[in-house]
């Protein structure tokens, strides 16, 4: 069985935290400002609520594969 794509998002409301009960059936508790992964069908449903950002991209340091990697 093949993963779902998923999407992180960050809540910046009011509180310290929400439990959302979501249109997908699942249970999920958001903190304050901590990314949470979600299948994109839920990421999709949030879209549409202030409080739900996108989270922004790691950044990781692009390095050079060593010789032995290539």
């Amino acid at each position: 069985m093949s993963k779902s794509p998923t999407k992180t998002v960050t809540y910046s409301g009011g509180s310290t935290g929400v439990v959302m009960h979501l249109s997908s059936g699942h249970v999920v508790e958001f903190l304050h400002g901590v990314p949470v992964e979600v299948s994109a069908e839920d990421a999709k449903s949030l879209a549409g609520n202030p409080d739900f950002q996108p989270a922004p991209k790691a950044t990781t340091p692009t390095t050079k594969p060593s010789e032995e990697d290539a």
